[in-house]
């Protein structure tokens, strides 16, 4: 058999070169390629040989198992090698003997066998595999399959779902291919991403995506993956009828075909972990992609039917056949099952009857375990154990929001879903996590489902609040007040109080802590008003009145702010020196840190800036290593401040006037850095009076050195730091440089006159790309690049290559960093 036709191959670069390595001289002599199906196997394994075959010297066959029957024996597999390798071979003999006989008489320098598909044949393959090595010392095995072979020294690829980049420079070029090409614009790029994160980046997927752009537009394609359809996208074809793999037709083809080779538990097992929320591999220890510990599965999986002892065989097995992926770090591992593969087996549970919305059925078991495991938090919260708990809940977040959305359906469940809602709020995740929006929503559907019960009347009470809270930070005053205003009302039973609330900020009336809470953080950061001090003390009285810890400490933490902010030097001093030795003794990470942030605010204010500064960026550098951007993002506006006061005292003192543009600059970056963090998380703190204090202060003393105009250049340069990648938080830290973009715009014109090719190689060769790193990416040869970069350089009137950089759109420059990052961009450059 021949090898299999490949054509634009993208991406696999680390892939690439780890198989290139294993099948130098002295190699193993298994290699097996291991993923779920439409990973790309087949293609990986095609190129990597094709690079690394060595002319004259290695004999390369190929033998394709698909076509065979599941559960062949060995002969019937032995069979199927012979075609190949002796189609010759005389009859009459077993096509075992017949086998072992012609890699005997091969004579090459080194035979490198491939066997394609082999998760159906598992036993005869492993027994034929370890009969040829053993007999035969120059032959290799190169294997693809959905799990393992099993044989003692076999050596394992994983093939990870593509990088995010090349899924979506896959789907472009096979959007090319059916005449809809993807327009370079970034709406319509992230629509295309957004459609290939949902399919796993799994090329097949991409590839039944990018057909499909011949009946619907984008955002339908998107929807069909989106939508309550949940059937619509396993029948997905590539219309094809020729080229193709008959399992690889659609997408529930490719995954029913290794379901069908479970056993009853593996099946029972995947249908119902169905009911977690779908994650992904990030490719690294550091970024989450959600999953579940393994106590989740056995936790909600287990019953009468597959009793807990079976699971973990079982669910090893389900990663073996590669339907279950894992995110392992140094000391933990996730399990998840991709949206595809998950989509696949909710269809089936929901056919049982424990996939129904019963109490006792999975949906209910995944909602009540993630309720308990949140509200466990609540005891953890302000100890030595809170950074566990908080480690934990960013790792499952997408299932604990699940589990809110899931319960809406039902008011009964929509209780438990608002008790999740409401815990997670006071404890501060959303801020953490960045999807204040998100839980907001939520909890408001939550609320309208439960609607009017007294007997629910605390909870509702507590949700509003909470709410509110989120609100001030969302720049949303009125709503704020409204639900306020609504929580009075069900809280005070005289009328003259209902009316009159607000006037009684130095009396106890009987509102709960929540709604004490969120009244004085109203005056505090809206307001700027000192009686705010009074209002949130007396909500940490009663907090800690009722045991909540995490309530007591928040309460206590914002009334330490208002002091360093409002209040004379000697009160905030004595209120945060008392606040800084009480979260000494609790030995709660959080709880200090913040404490220490409160005193840097109080420094800023009465102190010395220079010295809250350098207190500012260790304290930065402290929670970068621990993921906390809201705390840091926090910190970089005080400190932000500081520089500001230090600046306008330089200025007075007739400092070198680059010094004081350097100065500047740094504050004009740092603004607009945190106004684009702020963004990402749902926050629009420039509306924040107490926030907006502080940067008029700082984009005064900046204007008054750069002037108007390079300021706000400034400004917009610093706004485009990528919060993802904690650019913000790094610069501050002097771990990254900003280097200031040249002022000559480019024509949209001369841009749009390019064609979306053209558009493409502009992007790769401003990256720093050679044109021949640029051919072999686009699968084209070295003098076609040649043409199209000239024609780009007169289209863009660039006078030379490295003019182009110049002319790429400013919404184009993140494309071209990603693009500068790849392995095969021989230029380095920092944008």
């Amino acid at each position: 058999m021949t090898t299999p036709w490949i054509s634009q191959f993208v991406g696999r670069t680390a892939e690439l070169r780890s198989i290139a390595e294993l099948l130098d001289p002295g190699g193993p002599r298994l290699i097996t390629l291991l993923g779920p199906g439409g990973i790309g196997k087949t293609t990986l394994a095609t190129e990597a040989l094709r690079r690394s075959q060595r002319p004259g010297r290695d004999q390369v066959l190929w033998v394709r198992l698909a076509r065979l029957e599941t559960g062949a024996d060995v002969e019937a597999v032995a069979e199927e090698i012979v075609r190949t390798v002796a189609p010759t071979a005389t009859t009459g003999r077993s096509a075992e003997d017949c086998l072992l006989d012609a890699f005997a008489s091969l004579g090459a320098a080194r035979t490198i066998l491939v066997l394609d598909n082999c998760e159906h044949v598992l036993h005869p393959v492993a027994r034929l595999i370890v009969e040829l090595l053993s007999v035969n010392p120059d032959v290799t095995v190169v294997a693809t399959s959905r799990e393992p072979i099993g044989w003692t020294d076999e050596r394992l690829v994983p093939v990870p779902p593509l990088a995010k980049d090349h899924a979506l420079e896959l789907f472009r070029r096979r959007a090319e291919l059916t005449g809809r090409p993807i327009a370079a614009d970034p709406a319509t790029l992230e629509l295309a991403a957004r459609i290939c994160r949902q399919v796993d980046n799994n090329p097949l997927f991409i590839r039944l995506a990018a057909a499909r752009l011949r009946y619907r537009p984008l955002a339908e394609v998107l929807r069909d993956l989106t939508g309550t359809d949940s059937e619509a996208w396993m029948r997905w074809s590539s219309g094809v009828r020729a080229g193709a793999d008959e399992r690889h037709r659609n997408v529930g083809d490719v995954i029913a075909w290794s379901y069908g080779l479970c056993t009853d538990a593996e099946r029972l097992l995947l249908d119902r972990m169905s009911v977690f929320a779908a994650g992904f591999d990030p490719g690294d220890e550091e970024t989450r992609g959600g999953g579940i510990e393994y106590s989740a599965v056995a936790q909600v999986c287990a019953d009468e039917a597959l009793p807990e002892p079976v699971i973990a065989a079982t669910l090893e097995r389900l990663v073996e056949r590669s339907l279950v992926s894992t995110h392992m770090t140094a000391t933990s591992v996730r399990y998840f099952l991709p949206e595809s593969v998950r989509a696949f087996a909710r269809l089936r549970l929901q056919e049982q009857p424990d996939g129904s919305a019963a109490p006792s059925g999975m949906p209910a078991r995944h909602r009540r375990y993630f309720r308990d495991k949140v509200v466990a938090g609540q005891a953890m919260w302000y100890g030595p154990d809170e950074m566990e708990w908080i480690d934990w809940v960013r790792g499952a977040w997408n299932d604990v929001l699940l589990a809110v959305e899931t319960s809406l359906g039902d008011p009964a469940e929509a209780v438990i879903g608002l008790e999740i809602a409401t815990v997670v709020m006071a404890l501060r995740v959303p801020f953490l996590t960045g999807t204040n929006r998100a839980v907001t929503g939520l909890t408001e559907r939550a609320l309208a489902v439960i609607g009017d019960d007294p007997a629910l009347s605390s909870l509702r009470v507590t949700a509003k609040a909470l709410i509110g809270w989120i609100a001030v930070w969302q720049g949303r005053f009125d709503y704020t007040s409204r639900l306020l205003g609504e929580c009075a009302a069900e809280c005070l039973t005289d009328p003259v109080l209902r009316r009159e609330w607000q006037e009684h900020t130095a009396d106890d009336i009987g509102l709960p802590a929540q709604v004490e809470f969120t009244w004085g953080l109203e005056l505090f950061l809206i307001g700027l008003d000192l009686r705010s001090i009074e209002v949130l003390s007396r909500a940490r009285r009663k907090f800690a009145a009722v045991g909540d810890r995490g309530g007591t400490q928040r309460s206590d933490l914002f009334t330490v702010l208002a002091a360093a902010s409002l209040a004379t030097p000697e009160v905030a001093g004595r209120v945060v020196r008392r606040h800084l030795h009480d979260a000494a003794k609790t030995d709660a990470p959080w709880a200090v840190s913040w404490a220490e942030f409160a005193e840097l605010v109080a420094t800023i204010r009465h102190g010395d800036p220079a010295d809250a500064v350098r207190r500012g960026r260790a304290a930065v550098a402290a929670h970068l290593d621990r993921g906390d951007t809201w705390t840091a993002g926090w910190i970089i506006h005080f400190c932000t401040v500081a520089l500001a006061t230090i600046l306008s005292r330089r200025i007075e003192s007739g400092a070198r006037p680059e010094a004081l543009a350097a100065a500047a600059r740094e504050i004009a970056y740092l603004q607009g850095g945190t106004a684009a963090l702020h963004r990402s998380m749902g926050i629009a703190s420039d509306r924040v009076p107490l926030v907006v204090a502080g940067s008029s202060a700082a984009r005064a003393a900046a204007t008054a050195v750069l002037g108007a105009e390079r300021y706000a250049a400034a400004v917009r340069r610093g706004g485009r730091m990528r919060p993802q990648d904690n650019e913000l938080q790094r610069y501050f830290l002097g771990r990254l440089e900003i280097v200031e973009e040249a002022d000559d715009s480019p024509d949209d014109a001369q841009w749009q006159e390019l064609s979306p090719a053209e558009r493409d190689i502009a992007i790769l060769v401003a990256a720093g790309w050679t044109n021949s790193a640029v051919a072999v990416r686009r699968g084209t040869s070295i003098r076609t690049v040649d043409a199209q970069v000239a024609t780009i350089r007169r289209k863009l009137a660039a006078a030379d290559r490295s003019a182009i950089i110049h002319r790429i759109p400013g919404e184009l420059r993140d494309r071209v960093r990603a693009e500068s990052r790849q392995p095969l961009g021989r230029v380095r450059r920092t944008y």
